[in-house]
């Protein structure tokens, strides 16, 4: 097989035209790299080969070990922000979490604060009549302040918001018993009326067993995993409930966020006012 020479005289048409029919492609000795060649292709026009592509072996790509190098860092790159991502949005909710039940933990102990202001005194024991007393029906007193539950004389109202008078001579007024306490992971309100025909305040029972005359007992927030109540005098000794002039009571809720463990704690520390 031989090749032309181009940079001799172009041969008459005949020769190019056989040339063409004869070979599928002709090297040239043009000024690129070795490896570059045109390839013709067959035409009907004898003086007119057309150019189809130009090809060469100094074509640059991807191996394949390149890309599986560059999808696996990518790879770890995406990881380590989703991880990222994943940590920030656990940690926000678990922060708001904590603010949720430190709220719930304030709301429960501002309510239990206003009541301390109002009382005159810690009741050592209910002095009204408890159906529902933690050893009744045996004994329907059976209710005792201690380190977690808290036994209120609040001056009672009649149906206008007005102090009901035991003795007016002598300003003493009808005592209504709220007693706080705790109960499989909640805190109530227990209410105990007094015996007064114009007070405006009813018993309160539990809630299996509450009805229109007996409501049930008031819920204050749930998830209590410790109540501690510490009775003080006007020195900051601690004395026994009967003899204290002030209530400092903390409390500690817990939640489960993430399979986490979420406490907080709150503390209040109210002043007996009203005799």
């Amino acid at each position: 097989m031989s090749i032309l020479d181009l940079h001799k005289a172009p041969p008459s048409p005949k020769p190019v035209i056989s040339a063409v029919n004869n070979f599928s492609s002709v090297n040239l000795p043009l000024s690129t790299s070795p490896a570059d060649k045109i390839v013709f292709d067959r035409v009907d026009s004898p003086s007119e080969p057309r150019i189809l592509h130009k090809t060469s072996e100094n074509q640059s790509g991807f191996t394949i070990v390149e890309m599986i190098v560059a999808a696996t860092l990518s790879g770890i790159v995406i990881i380590a922000i989703m991880t990222f991502l994943t940590n920030t949005i656990v940690n926000n909710s678990i922060s708001s979490a904590r603010a949720d039940l430190l709220r719930e933990a304030q709301l429960a102990l501002d309510l239990l604060s206003k009541d301390i202001r109002l009382s005159a005194n810690v009741d050592e024991f209910n002095r009204w009549p408890d159906a529902n007393a933690p050893s009744a029906p045996a004994n329907e007193y059976s209710w005792e302040a201690d380190t977690d539950t808290l036994i209120l004389a609040t001056a009672a109202n009649d149906q206008y918001q007005d102090v009901i008078f035991e003795d007016a001579l002598h300003y003493i007024t009808y005592k209504n018993n709220n007693i706080y306490f705790i109960e499989n992971g909640s805190l109530y309100k227990r209410t105990l009326a007094a015996d007064s025909p114009l007070n405006g305040a009813l018993t309160s029972c539990p809630a299996a067993s509450a009805t229109t005359l007996c409501p049930a007992d008031k819920k204050l927030v749930d998830g209590v995993t410790g109540l501690t109540v510490r009775y003080v005098n006007s020195f900051d000794v601690d004395v026994p409930p009967g003899e204290a002039r002030s209530v400092e009571v903390t409390i500690t809720l817990l939640k489960e966020k993430f399979n986490r463990d979420i406490t907080a704690e709150y503390i209040t520390r109210s002043v007996f006012r009203n005799e």
